[in-house]
């Protein structure tokens, strides 16, 4: 479909199309079975410059993101990378993330300390804020020159290659969120790779990471107690997670497609109406996705609305895409040597981020004047 998009977008997203066809798809099975970050990936990822992706132009950075000169340039960039691995393009997500809050938030000593290790040798930034369920909330205990941090952390996508982490932590016992970047291996840091055992995702290496009694200076303390929240960063994640499952919606799509035509399926009536819908469907969330991250300039907060009916939109059609892919191309087509097992496997996991629901819940309470978190995930 012809979005508008710019040159300088259209000569992006061929190379990201390129490098995730001809490299990123043939590593993933390997990377896949071996359950092995993708590192030569983000070497790659490295060597186009992409890992400072959200990074402002005065600093260095490509200007791409929410707040950059090109917000739609990020997505593109997530959407054509997951058609080749979604794992990698999770960890690129995580990553320019990051990236983004410390832009807007760092000082210029910060970010000149926290990105060097990127800029000099393709590290990643993890954003460790999520908590497994059933264990006390980590907290950050004010002492002289900084704070205290006790906690566990799950899900820090990026801690291999990883020399910084972004880190989030109640302070004081109180509900305001403290961000901290640790630096890896400080005292009182603890990381465990055994927990990352998923059934998809598995390049996408998560593990668990535990704090005692870890120091963290002041000086090491990103932007204000409480901003996090108050700036709604918990919902701008969702334009990156619909781009994900968009481009592995597409890359399902078409393989199944291909495989149905070669297999002579297409003359079937009930095939072509199931292409026909989804078609339609995958195109549709492409639109909505694409106008939320043009309407963020504008509007903040009606975008993030939006972006919550372009998470659930394309949601529904991942699912029904993963769905089709079983039905039209039998079982066979659901054997180790081919992409399609992995990529269900895949998105099965990662399809998980937040309850479904809620992206509709969020968006059915704005349309009826009601209140609405736009950091709600569950």
């Amino acid at each position: 479909m012809d979005f508008e998009l710019t040159e300088a977008q259209q000569r992006l997203m061929q190379r990201a199309d390129e490098l995730a066809r001809e490299k990123i798809a043939p590593r993933a099975a390997k990377y896949d079975r071996a359950m092995e970050f993708p590192v030569e990936d983000i070497q790659d990822l490295h060597r186009e410059g992409w890992l400072v992706a959200n990074l402002d132009r005065k600093y260095g950075g490509l200007g791409f993101g929410l707040y950059g000169e090109d917000p739609l340039a990020y997505f593109l960039l997530i959407e054509h990378l997951a058609y080749g691995n979604p794992s990698t393009a999770h960890c690129f997500q995580v990553h320019n993330n990051t990236l983004m809050m410390i832009t807007m938030m760092g000082a210029d000593e910060q970010r000149k300390r926290w990105l060097e290790p990127t800029v000099k040798r393709g590290a990643l930034l993890p954003g460790a804020g999520a908590e497994p369920v059933g264990v006390p909330s980590s907290v950050a205990k004010r002492v002289d020159g900084g704070y205290v941090l006790n906690g566990a952390k799950h899900y820090a996508t990026n801690a291999p290659l990883a020399e910084w982490f972004w880190v989030s932590g109640g302070i004081d016992g109180t509900p305001k969120g403290l961000m901290m970047l640790v630096r890896k291996g400080a005292p009182g840091m603890r990381i465990d790779n055994s927990f990352w055992q998923p059934m998809g995702m598995k390049a996408c290496v998560s593990p668990m990471v535990y704090f005692e009694n870890c120091f963290v200076p002041e000086e090491d303390v990103l932007g204000k107690i409480g901003q996090f929240r108050a700036e709604n960063w918990l919902g701008k994640i969702n334009f990156g997670f619909t781009a994900n499952y968009l481009g592995a919606a597409q890359a399902i799509y078409d393989w199944s497609l291909g495989y149905t035509r070669e297999r002579g399926g297409g003359k079937d009536l009930l095939r072509q109406l199931r292409v026909g819908e989804l078609k339609s469907m995958i195109d549709a969330s492409r639109l909505l996705l694409y106008h939320a991250v043009e309407v963020f300039k504008q509007d903040q907060a009606r975008a993030m609305v939006m972006a919550n009916e372009a998470k659930w939109m394309t949601k529904e059609t991942l699912d029904k895409v993963m769905r089709w892919s079983g039905e039209v191309c039998g079982s066979t087509a659901l054997f180790e040597k081919y992409p399609l097992e992995r990529l269900l496997r895949d998105m099965h996991v990662h399809g998980l981020h937040g309850r479904h629901d809620i992206a509709a819940l969020v968006v059915g309470a704005a349309e009826l004047g009601e209140p609405y978190d736009l950091n709600r995930t569950r």
